[in-house]
This record gives C-alpha cells, structure tokens and sequence, in this order.
C-alpha cells in the first residue's frame, strides 16, 4: 500500500466533467453539440460532482468514490473520497484553490510534522511515473470543459437515461478520448476518461449547475507546505 499512496492521495484531483439528466434531443453535428454543451457548463461557473475510480498498479487495486463542488471559473472547491485498497479502507478531503491543493488523510497522518494536519501541494509540480496528472486527472472541472471546447472530432453513440452519449477525442494531452454524455438541458452530465497503464478509469457526473459553492484553504498554523511537489514519507511523487 505504501508504494500506491502517492497515487491514492492524487487520484481525488480529477474532477473532468458529468452528471445526470435527460436525453439531449439536439439536432447539431456532434462536434457542435459537444463545445456548445462544454461551453454552456463552464459559463455556469460552478458544479457539484460525484466520482467513481478505479485503480490497478502496483499489484494493488483500488477504489475510490466520493462528491465535491467546485467553481470552474476561480479554480476552486472540496471534494470528499472514501477509498478502498483492500484489507484498507480510509478517507481523504481535498481544497483546491488555484494552483495549491490542500490533502487531508489518515494515510498522511504518520508523515507530517506535528500540529500539521493538511499537505499543500503545488499542482504544477505533481508528477506520478507514467501517469499524466494535468491530462488525465485534470483538477478542477474548468480545465477539462475548456479542453472539451477543442475538439478534434465526435461520434454519437447513442442516448440512454443520462443524455446523448458521444465519443470524443480532444486536441491535447496525453489522454484524448473521452466518453462525454450531454443532457436535454444542454449541460454536460458525464465524463468517462480511462487509461490502459497503469489501469485508471474516472467516471465524474456534474449536477447543480451554478450553485454557490464555498472553499477556503486551511488555517496556515494546520498546513504543512511541501516545496518540491513531494508527499513526505512516501515518496514517488515530486517534479
């Protein structure tokens, strides 16, 4: 288990997109209808999400579930996960605000400095061997509706209880194809995003559209600030 905290801890950034509605009856191309749909959710400036995920790396599977809130405009939010690495099971709290995440977790309760309850880490020196953290698990909900406004192509697949469902594939990041379901209010309701290995899967369902959302980072005297992007003690994690 110890080998994997690095990525159990950094799995809650993702936050791309998603969430529940009925079926989008848009007539666009596929393309269209999708960068409308992104464009539509991010200009609401906020969303509440719930998560599932799915790990395999190390010998170790792992899963995660959990909800959060955040304002895709100002790059902030919460978001709660219960987490299961079988015989462990434990939780974590995450705030993000701008670039600076703030981690709060049993699993980090044995490598931070007395009084110290929560990690700081900067977002843009996070890096876990073979795994694309600003790509793949994007952390804030902003990031990935604007990739999603850049669309190389889109096919529909279908409609079911969700939305319109399509595949997509954006212009950047090592993670490209995405499985993207758009209701009939024209928000973006989910997101499926999976990469072969390490096996990841992020499945993210937005809902709540526009809703007042509060997050604060942690009173200073409760934070201990790494400066290298590393999580103390575990290692495997740092720019």
């Amino acid at each position: 288990m110890r080998r994997l905290a690095p990525l159990v801890l950094l799995l809650p950034l993702a936050a791309a997109c998603g969430g529940g509605s009925k079926s989008s009856t848009s007539s666009a191309a596929p393309v269209d209808a999708v960068k409308s749909a992104a464009q539509k959710t991010y200009a609401a400036g906020s969303e509440a999400l719930d998560l599932t995920a799915n790990v395999d790396a190390s010998g170790q599977s792992v899963a995660l579930s959990g909800k959060g809130a955040f304002e895709t405009k100002k790059a902030r939010g919460t978001l709660q996960l219960d987490v299961n690495a079988a015989p462990i099971t434990t939780t974590i709290d995450e705030v993000l605000v701008g670039t600076a995440v703030y981690l709060r977790s049993p699993l980090l309760a044995g490598s931070l400095p007395g009084g110290k309850t929560w990690l700081k880490l900067d977002l843009t020196k996070l890096h876990v061997s073979g795994i694309d953290l600003q790509s793949l698990l994007a952390q804030d909900p902003g990031a990935e509706l604007k990739r999603l406004q850049e669309l190389e192509s889109a096919t529909k697949v279908g409609t079911d209880q969700i939305g319109t469902h399509y595949k997509v594939q954006a212009t950047s990041g090592s993670i490209r194809d995405y499985d993207v379901w758009v209701g009939g209010d024209g928000y973006i309701h989910r997101v499926v995003v999976a990469q072969a290995s390490p096996k990841v899967s992020v499945t993210i369902d937005l809902s709540k559209f526009g809703t007042k959302v509060t997050a604060a980072a942690p009173p200073p005297p409760q934070v201990y600030e790494t400066k290298n992007g590393s999580i103390p003690g575990l290692g495997g994690v740092g720019a």
